[in-house]
């Protein structure tokens, strides 16, 4: 982030796994933009999308993490990402 923007804070996420996911893509260059409230979890969206070699850590760490993909809706464009208990972790695809 840059400025005075501040990376919102991860102290609410609650999913190790989640968090760990968050905490890998930030390291790898990737920018937290938002903690949001969703009906079925608190859901990070990150600034850019899941890269490959995040992708391929992610299944070697947390096999049974549940991804999930979303297609471009009026309302929103294209993303995935994982979800566990609550928490969530989100990725823009590219159009």
């Amino acid at each position: 982030m840059s400025g005075d923007d501040a990376a919102p804070s991860l102290d609410t996420v609650r999913s190790g796994a989640i968090r760990w996911v968050i905490e890998a893509a930030i390291a790898d260059g990737n920018d937290l933009t938002v903690l949001a409230d969703w009906t079925l979890a608190r859901v990070a969206h990150m600034r850019s999308g899941l890269t490959p070699g995040l992708r391929r850590r992610i299944a070697e760490r947390y096999p049974d993490l549940e991804f999930f993909a979303e297609p471009d809706t009026p309302h929103m464009a294209a993303h995935e990402g994982y979800f566990e208990n609550g928490f969530a972790v989100c990725f823009p695809q590219a159009a």
